[in-house]
């Protein structure tokens, strides 16, 4: 095992809270409206609130959370996705979703502009066995089956923190056993937060980390905060794809997460 590894499950192991999604689904958005949070209420200097799990070393009252998009299914194909989460039993969880049609559009643009990673089409992607739509409904559906085995769970949504970010902010400080943070400093925290600052931060290269920064500054498409749209999905995709997704989500996507076709 390498160092890094080691490191990594550690820290894993250490934790009591994890915050899980599929890739690109609002985890870098809600990490950094959380890590702000932390930050005024803690009163932290020097700290990058991107990396959660670290900023319990500058203070004990703050949770140990874990971020991971759990068993890299990005990379998958479904059949080859861990169907058991019994390694959570004794942790919390926090799961973060985004309508389907919109989180692989930009897992598309993810992979072609930020990774390098494909090279055909977003109509063939969408298509593909390997990390894709497939693999995406799967995995949401493993862990609603799956969603009574940590020892307590809590389902967030994109679309639900873009309707009202100080609510749902609320409920996960809740979550997290920090109800006796202030209204005003979570209110601050989503303003913090909103798409053109994070732009700006992610131009700048605020703080240091490919977490936030643009592979190619004249492509919108390369950059982290690339439209953080609900429902962006209709722009890019034609009316025989956005009918291939429904169709699948109307068959296959679990009831649990309420998206509708």
């Amino acid at each position: 095992m390498t160092p890094d590894k080691e490191k990594r499950l550690k820290g894993k192991n250490e934790s009591d809270f994890f915050l899980i999604s599929f890739p690109k689904c609002g985890r870098t958005w809600l990490r950094l409206m959380l890590g702000r949070v932390f930050q005024m209420h803690f009163k932290l200097k020097d700290a990058n609130i991107l990396e959660l799990d670290k900023l319990r070393e500058l203070h004990p009252d703050i949770p140990k959370i874990c971020v991971s998009h759990d068993d890299k299914p990005q990379w998958k194909k479904p059949d080859e996705l861990v169907t058991s989460k019994a390694e959570y039993q004794d942790k919390r969880v926090i799961f973060l979703v985004r309508d389907p049609r919109d989180a692989i559009v930009s897992n598309y643009y993810q992979k072609t502009k930020r990774r390098q990673a494909y090279d055909g089409s977003l109509s063939e992607f969408i298509r593909e066995e390997n990390g894709s739509f497939a693999t995406l409904i799967l995995f949401y559906n493993i862990w609603a089956e799956n969603r009574e085995v940590p020892q307590d769970f809590l389902l967030v949504r994109y679309e639900d923190i873009h309707r009202d970010r100080q609510k749902e902010l609320r409920r996960m400080l809740h979550f997290l056993g920090l109800p006796e943070i202030a209204d005003d400093l979570i209110a601050k925290a989503g303003e913090y937060a909103i798409f053109e600052n994070m732009r700006k931060m992610e131009v700048e290269n605020k703080f240091n980390s490919p977490r936030m920064s643009a592979v190619d500054p004249g492509d919108i498409n390369s950059y982290k905060t690339r439209r953080g749209k609900v429902g962006g999905f209709k722009d890019n995709l034609s009316t025989a794809d956005i009918d291939y997704l429904n169709c699948i989500m109307k068959e296959s996507l679990s009831v649990f997460y309420g998206y509708e076709v």
